[in-house]
């Protein structure tokens, strides 16, 4: 029976974080293992599904490349190439809740600062082409080789290939350049460029990717909890002077509507919305199975898990599940701190924690397909 997946840093947790988070890339041999319960297969067998974000690209060097949306049928994968293809499937630990359990040793950072698991498969010669992503990322190559060329660090104005979907870049010089075999894992921060090729034809990468939101999108559901849960106001001047210039918009009246406006985004609001956004997952996948067997066999003294599409943010109130807010007596807060703070859970650990409200509250999430329980009844005994 294959294990579970895991992952080690290769040095303290806090010199990664000083030296290398948003910093520079870091290559660690040898630092993951249990990645082989995900087959092509059963990769491909995912891209067929409507709902499951997947993708086709094909090309090499300077093209012509191309790019193909799921979901695909099997007559899609007959006609490929010998070479020079990828499939790319998005957010695999949504749909297969044992490979969501390598996101458990992340525990490094932040849980709501994860976003999802990307799984791509390649034949000799498969790549995506230079390119830079926004985000932190850890490649992880589950099987075969993929040869990294890392560039220098773009943005916005780097110039890029002619392309409707891809963005590719015109020209990437390279500075490193390392082949990575089963286990070895790659971290790149924001804005490195990079070009991965698959060396052979079983080539299975796993992408870890980091949530990092756009400000826009945060002010924008602040704004709008602050909306929804104001009354309307207007604004008022009590004790105004007379006007220097009546058709001027004053430097102090200008401040003075900025700061009646603002004033009704309180810190609890705040706090409020954002939970709510990076609590919601990146799309719903409570529908396929959790094999509990797999995890069974492989965790024996675990009794619960999380399944891979719920997400969970932990506050002063209680607990954020999947954008919905469940309030905590101060008694089972801490239950909640436990469940936000990963994904598989033992006995030893979780029993304590349980009162008559927390072991009603697993029950409840249970049955909506939240969490699954590991050996059956589910009693917190």
């Amino acid at each position: 029976m294959a294990a579970l997946p895991r992952f080690t840093l290769p040095l303290p947790a806090a010199d990664f974080l000083r030296d290398h988070w948003q910093r520079k890339p870091l290559v660690a041999r040898s630092a993951a293992t249990g990645l082989d319960q995900l087959d092509p297969d059963t990769l491909a067998g995912l891209s067929l599904e409507e709902g499951v974000e997947s993708r086709l690209i094909q090309g090499a060097g300077n093209g012509p490349w191309s790019l193909r949306h799921g979901p695909f049928s099997e007559q899609d994968f007959q006609t490929l190439p010998e070479r020079d293809w990828t499939l790319l499937v998005q957010s695999v630990d949504h749909c297969l809740t044992d490979v969501s359990l390598l996101l458990d040793c992340f525990d490094f950072l932040p849980g709501w600062r994860i976003e999802d698991i990307m799984v791509s498969y390649a034949v000799r010669g498969g790549s995506v082409g230079p390119h830079f992503d926004q985000y932190d990322v850890f490649l992880i190559q589950a099987s075969g080789h993929r040869r990294w060329q890392i560039g220098p660090v773009c943005d916005a104005d780097t110039p890029r290939l002619p392309h409707d979907s891809l963005k590719l870049l015109a020209d990437m010089p390279v500075l490193e350049e390392h082949l990575l075999g089963p286990g070895d894992v790659l971290y790149l921060p924001p804005g490195v460029a990079h070009h991965g090729v698959a060396e052979d034809d079983d080539c299975v990468t796993w992408s870890v990717g980091f949530r990092a939101p756009r400000l826009a999108d945060l002010l924008a559901r602040i704004t709008d909890e602050a909306l929804a849960d104001t009354p309307d106001r207007l604004f008022s001047d009590t004790g105004r002077t007379l006007p220097g210039s009546p058709g001027l918009l004053s430097e102090a009246d200008a401040a003075a509507l900025a700061e009646q406006a603002l004033s009704l985004i309180s810190p609890a609001l705040a706090q409020r919305a954002l939970a709510q956004l990076l609590s919601e997952p990146r799309h719903p996948g409570l529908d396929f199975e959790v094999d509990s067997g797999h995890i069974r066999a492989a965790a024996p003294d675990a009794v619960l898990v999380r399944h891979g599409s719920t997400r969970l943010v932990a506050d002063a109130e209680g607990l954020w599940l999947n954008g919905e807010h469940w309030p905590l007596p101060d008694e089972t807060k801490p239950l909640g701190t436990y469940l936000a703070s990963r994904r598989l859970y033992s006995a030893d650990a979780l029993y304590p924690l349980l009162n008559t409200n927390g072991r009603t509250l697993i029950n409840e999430w249970i049955e909506q397909g939240y969490f699954v329980a590991l050996h059956e009844p589910f009693d917190g005994q």
